[in-house]
């Protein structure tokens, strides 16, 4: 089913959206690496599992699993449920696991989407997957998802303009604490976006 979903989520956001994607290249096709996006609206961890060149594990929020259609969606795909707000030991060692087996994981740093429609102060969770992981970081720079925007673009029969920017991966110090190593994967993320889009870590 998950190879129908990705398929799905691509024709979809090529056909819905006046979708601009770059960096493709720089993803690696195996091994293990933490995908981290900044996160704006619905469709960011739809495009990214569908354009990726690569099969992607994706972390999200509980409760999506229990609305009546992406619930659904994310059942099928296998989504990676995380109570947010809450220590959850049991989604970390799963995270983990995926990075270790030498698959691909994406997270969204600042654990929620975007109230400002800019980047906002990333969790921690990111960083410690990506040293307790022992893999790259994949820096990845999306605009134009917010769902006020997009929404009233399709009201109005348009297509909404998105970018998707995969950036190049690197590897998080083991001795950085982890504040700054979340910082430092923020920063990576807003190195591709425009200013309007990078908040605080402008």
């Amino acid at each position: 089913m998950r190879s129908a979903l990705r398929s799905l989520a691509r024709v979809t956001s090529r056909n819905l959206l006046r979708l601009t994607v770059s960096g493709l290249e720089n993803v690696p096709l195996t091994g293990g690496v933490l995908l981290a996006m900044n996160h704006l609206g619905d469709a960011d961890p739809i495009l990214v599992a569908g354009l990726a060149p690569r099969e992607v594990e994706v972390i999200g929020k509980a409760e999506i699993l229990r609305w009546p259609i992406l619930g659904f969606l994310a059942r099928g795909y296998g989504m990676i449920a995380v109570r947010r707000g809450q220590p959850d030991r049991v989604t970390l060692k799963a995270a983990l696991d995926v990075l270790k087996s030498g698959r691909a994981l994406l997270i969204a740093p600042e654990g929620r989407e975007s109230r400002s429609g800019a980047m906002e102060a990333a969790k921690g969770g990111a960083a410690f997957l990506a040293v307790h992981g022992g893999v790259p970081v994949l820096p990845i720079a999306i605009t134009g998802t917010e769902n006020r925007k997009v929404y009233s673009q399709w009201m109005r029969l348009h297509r909404p303009c998105v970018t998707l920017t995969f950036g190049q991966p690197f590897m998080v110090p083991q001795a950085r604490p982890r504040r700054e190593a979340a910082d430092l994967i923020m920063h990576s993320i807003a190195e591709l976006l425009p200013p309007k889009y990078q908040g605080v870590y402008r």
